[in-house]
């Protein structure tokens, strides 16, 4: 009787700890009810934009704080970029846009390769050309 008395104790300490570490560890500065607004209206805006009939928009992420949109991500063109800010600015419930969306980059040729597990004794490959400021190693 004694241990189960030690038991019950010992599960009530954790539980109260557990409850002021969740009360305490978790504060916020919004209500519940702006945070749950928020997400939905993230999740509109995501909508919006893998709905448009031009462009789906699979790069571009959307966070939404006090019913400010902030989209980052990246887009083919300027076009797609503006088409994603003017598809969040006319979800209900977003006051503000902020479009952080880059420009995907554009592959300027092909890249240096450099084989390490290659044997150094063979003649390197016709087509490889190391870079003018990088020496290639040593044979060995």
């Amino acid at each position: 009787m004694r241990m189960k008395n030690q038991i019950l104790r010992g599960l009530g300490v954790v539980s109260l700890l557990a409850l002021a570490l969740a009360s305490f560890g978790c504060h916020s500065d919004r209500p519940t009810g702006q945070v749950i607004n928020d997400s939905m209206t993230a999740h509109n805006v995501k909508s919006a934009l893998s709905h448009d009939p031009m462009y789906k928009f699979e790069d571009v992420d959307v966070k939404v704080y006090n019913g400010n949109a902030e989209l980052t991500g990246f887009v083919n063109s300027d076009q797609q970029r503006a088409r994603a800010a003017e598809i969040a600015a006319h979800v209900p419930g977003i006051s503000q846009v902020l479009n952080e969306i880059m420009l995907k980059p554009t592959p300027t040729g092909p890249a240096a390769i450099r084989d390490v597990t290659r044997d150094p004794n063979l003649p390197p490959s016709p087509t490889y050309q190391p870079p003018p400021n990088q020496v290639p190693p040593p044979p060995r």
